[in-house]
């Protein structure tokens, strides 16, 4: 009589062959995870850039940078429904994320920094002008932790590299 089944070499082969398979298979998921979260820091930096020269334009009271200055508009004072969930299911900092508008010979410059503080890490979006951020290859502008420095919020008087002097911030 003969018996159904698989031999004991089959099955070595077999588990063999999957192992295989998910050590390359696994890299390439995980790789593709982390770029996936860094395009969705760059997709929510460019919404924040949107909102805020929105938010410019339809408020009339609102403050103009003059020549060689900016203002601030921090993630707090724009509608947030754009904003559900942040990449690594942290917060994104409503006073420490904002668009700096830089009035640069009467042409406006935007600048975003956008924060994300999860457990212990942070990570995020730095002083980055809207242009690097429509470039291929714009994840390269994400960074975390370390290479985040924890700078105070903006406040009147203070001073950016990229912008000027702060005139006002919303």
């Amino acid at each position: 009589m003969k018996e159904k089944g698989f031999t004991m070499i089959e099955l070595l082969a077999t588990i063999t062959i999957l192992g295989l398979i998910m050590l390359i298979a696994v890299p390439n998921v995980l790789s593709i995870i982390d770029k996936n979260k860094k395009r969705t820091y760059v997709e929510d930096a460019k919404k924040m850039q949107m909102l805020a020269e929105y938010k410019l334009r339809s408020t009339p009271t609102m403050d103009r940078p003059a020549s060689g200055k900016c203002i601030v508009i921090r993630l707090a004072s724009l509608d947030l429904t754009e904003f559900q969930e942040s990449p690594e299911g942290g917060q994104y900092s409503q006073t420490k994320s904002f668009v700096i508008i830089a009035n640069s010979g009467g042409a406006y410059q935007y600048y975003v920094t956008l924060r994300e503080t999860f457990s212990s890490h942070v990570a995020g979006i730095q002083f980055k002008n809207i242009n690097d951020l429509n470039k291929e290859g714009a994840i390269k502008w994400v960074t975390s932790d370390s290479s985040f420095p924890d700078y105070s919020e903006p406040r009147v008087g203070s001073s950016y590299s990229v912008g000027g002097t702060i005139q006002a911030v919303y």
